[in-house]
């Protein structure tokens, strides 16, 4: 029973034993005193347990105040515990890495070790190469020099004999005349280092006789950048009339390639300003069947495309084709002077086509495979299209109708 209880259930044996006595007054002369006496000492020694509960009460919740840093002692020695298990843990992984660590240092020693020794193999490797291509320069330049030795003494044998003078188609300059404001290309790169310029020695045979089986042995056929003008000295042998015209008078004034030859041929101007070739007796422009342009137009500068594709319409017969081919490759002179001024992608050069006013045939009745450039590597012809399509492109295009 509680102390409330107890103090409770005194007071009301108190309450009762008074009002015995009042009822009963012989009751309470006997025994009241002693019951008193008794109620009293109970009454105080329940005051007592009253006190003595208050200061228990007290103690304990002193302690449980000195046992909450207990509690949390023993959380945090589980805490430690814990942090001491993952410690191990990651001391062993430590030790692990550190072999791994090892392992991995003697691998790389090794790979240094082998690389040292490539490297060692690519400086062997590179004074072998530059030695191969010390010996195949020495080589390319002999047999230029043959080449040109061939050819010189080959021009120089024809021109003696003046056999074939003659013939119209070797003076050309009988028939038709050129007219321009501008005989030389002063500006062109190709003509203030002409190494791009004396190109065009090789004559290619089979692309000229697809083209008179596809045209007919009356055909003209004019070539722009001509070069060494290889192409116009083929068509001349095979009885076609042909004129080229070069942005530069280098092969003209060195006798280069076939200009010794076919000086009533072969003219000077630049094609990027008006020209035209006359009738001379009519005074007409004369228009051909075949117009030809071989790795020429990236040499043009942008600005220059509209008045070069305007001349290559007006001298083009309305049934005629414009062939040729461009490039896409970066090409300098010696000084890192660009030839190729105009790089762009085929879809570009399409859109100009079709800009000035020519169309690219899909098809139509010549074999790309014997065009004279674009189907290298050959002298003179180093790339191939048809492997590469990223280096350059062959065309063949038509006058659009409007």
């Amino acid at each position: 029973m509680s102390n409330g209880s107890t103090k409770s259930l005194m007071l009301s044996i108190l309450r009762r034993l008074a009002n015995t006595t009042r009822r009963e007054p012989k009751l309470s002369t006997s025994f009241e005193p002693d019951v008193r006496a008794s109620l009293e000492h109970l009454l105080n020694l329940t005051q007592i347990a009253d006190l003595r509960s208050a200061e228990i009460d007290a103690k304990v919740r002193d302690l449980d105040k000195r046992l909450e840093p207990l509690e949390r002692l023993n959380d945090l020695r589980t805490r430690i515990a814990h942090i001491e298990t993952l410690l191990a843990t990651a001391d062993e992984r430590s030790t692990m890495f550190i072999s791994q660590l090892s392992a991995m240092d003697s691998l790389l020693r090794v790979v240094e070790e082998r690389s040292r020794t490539i490297d060692d193999l690519l400086r062997i490797v590179e004074e072998r190469s530059r030695t191969l291509e010390y010996e195949t320069r020495q080589g390319v330049l002999a047999s230029n020099y043959q080449i040109d030795f061939l050819l010189k003494m080959y021009v120089e044998t024809m021109s003696a004999s003046r056999t074939f003078s003659d013939s119209v188609v070797f003076d050309a300059a009988r028939l038709i005349e050129l007219k321009t404001d501008f005989p030389i290309a002063y500006e062109s790169n190709d003509h203030l280092s002409p190494d791009s310029t004396m190109e065009g020695v090789s004559r290619p045979t089979l692309f000229v006789q697809n083209c008179i089986d596809a045209l007919g042995k009356d055909m003209h056929a004019l070539d722009l950048g001509t070069g060494a003008a290889g192409i116009v000295y083929e068509f001349a042998m095979n009885g076609v009339l042909a004129v080229g015209i070069d942005g530069s008078d280098f092969c003209r004034r060195n006798k280069i390639g076939y200009w010794p030859l076919l000086g009533n041929n072969l003219f000077t101007c630049d094609i990027t300003r008006e020209f035209s070739f006359v009738d001379r007796d009519t005074n007409a422009v004369s228009q051909f069947d075949l117009v030809t342009m071989w790795e020429v137009l990236e040499h043009i500068e942008e600005e220059g495309l509209p008045s070069l594709f305007a001349n290559v319409r007006k001298h083009l017969r309305d049934d005629g084709f414009f062939i040729g081919s461009v490039s896409f490759v970066e090409y300098n002179d010696p000084d890192g002077n660009p030839y190729h001024v105009t790089l762009k992608p085929w879809e570009w050069w399409e859109e100009r086509f079709r800009e000035f006013g020519l169309e690219v045939q899909a098809e139509h009745p010549f074999n790309e495979k014997w065009f004279p450039r674009g189907n290298g590597p050959r002298f003179q012809d180093f790339h191939n299209y048809e492997r590469n399509s990223d280096e350059g492109r062959l065309f063949v295009a038509r006058k659009a109708v409007r």
